[in-house]
């Protein structure tokens, strides 16, 4: 009977066990990184609260395109905000390498957790349970279900890639503020084109494939970015070319 929700499980498993596991082999059980690491995530649902209240005025956009426009540039604006507020405020987020990454993973993680994980566990409770509810997902079978979830399971890891990457740029917007405004419209354009894609072609495939291509891009930029520049917030902080070497 059940069958849709262990499906559901293990696409939450598919999803969340490897972002898990590669910040636990990278941090190693520390402590204060699992500190870091948790309070990325709170700050990304904090960002996404400030802004909900400006996503409820979707009546005002007759078109959808635009209202996807809107959005995106309140994601943009809203999380990268908060990143930099946050990273600036408490130097533990900008301590060393393994900080600002586990800030990113964090960040990466508790959305999947609460955007991916908890939609995809109610609907597979509700295919259980023959709920009807008109905005259902029909599936012929469990494992249509779980062939039709990998794509979103893939895309929380891209997901990742892309806030880690972000991160580190927000870390040299502490030093040029450039930074800052590019990784605003870079998060932007990303949710933008993604949704654009997706609505337009209603292609799955095609949607994870532009967002992935993004992605790489905008962790490409920033490593190189942390090879030619070099901050130091305090002088115990190591610098983003430091950082890079480590």
């Amino acid at each position: 009977m059940w069958e849709f929700t262990l499906y559901g499980l293990l696409l939450s498993v598919i999803a969340l066990g490897p972002i898990l596991g590669f910040f636990t082999y990278k941090v190693d059980f520390k402590g204060n990184l699992w500190i870091v690491f948790i309070l990325g995530g709170i700050i990304w649902f904090l960002a996404l609260i400030a802004r909900t209240p400006l996503l409820l005025l979707r009546s005002l956009f007759p078109l959808e395109l635009v209202y996807y426009a809107y959005a995106s540039i309140l994601a943009g604006l809203f999380e990268e905000l908060f990143r930099y507020f946050f990273m600036k405020r408490w130097g533990k987020f900008r301590k060393s390498k393994a900080h600002v990454l586990s800030m990113g993973l964090g960040w990466g993680f508790f959305e999947a957790l609460i955007i991916y994980v908890s939609s995809i566990i109610l609907i597979a409770i509700f295919l259980d349970l023959d709920a009807s509810i008109p905005e259902l997902p029909s599936y012929t079978s469990p494992h249509e279900f779980f062939v039709g979830g990998l794509a979103g399971a893939f895309e929380r890891w891209v997901a990742v890639l892309l806030h880690v990457s972000l991160t580190f740029l927000i870390f040299q917007a502490l030093r040029r503020k450039m930074y800052l405004y590019l990784a605003i419209a870079i998060h932007a354009a990303v949710d933008f084109v993604a949704v654009t894609v997706a609505y337009l072609t209603q292609s799955i495939i095609l949607t994870e494939l532009v967002i992935t291509v993004f992605a790489l891009m905008v962790a490409f930029y920033a490593l190189k970015v942390l090879q030619v520049s070099e901050y130091v917030p305090e002088e115990s902080y190591l610098s983003a070319s430091e950082i890079y070497q480590n």
